[in-house]
C-alpha cells in the first residue's frame, strides 16, 4: 500500500483524534462511530479499479497494509497545507 512512516508522529496523531472526537461531539456519536464509518468509506475508496483512486491511495502512508483513519486525516491535512489539493 502506501509508503511506511517512520518515527511516531505522536502530536500529530492526537490532532487526528481530537479532528475525530470533535467530528463525534458535533455529531453526537462516539469516536469509534466515527472511525468505522471512515472505515467503511475508505474501504470503498481502497477498492477503486480507478487508477488515479488508486494512486491517491497507494500514496497514502501507512504503518500497516491499510491506513487508519488517521493517517488519513494526516495525509490530507498535509495535502492542504501544501496547497495540493483543496
Amino acid at each position: 500500500m502506501g509508503k511506511k512512516k517512520s518515527g511516531s508522529k505522536t502530536a500529530k496523531r492526537i490532532v487526528a483524534e481530537n479532528a475525530i472526537r470533535k467530528i463525534a461531539e458535533r455529531d453526537g456519536v462516539s469516536t469509534e462511530y466515527v472511525r468505522k464509518q471512515m472505515q467503511i468509506a475508505m474501504l470503498n475508496g481502497l477498492c477503486s479499479t480507478d487508477p488515479k483512486v488508486k494512486a491517491f491511495w497507494d500514496a497514502v502512508p501507512c504503518e500497516k497494509d491499510i491506513p487508519t483513519p488517521e493517517e488519513l486525516i494526516l495525509y490530507i491535512s498535509e495535502m492542504v497545507r501544501r496547497k495540493k489539493i483543496i
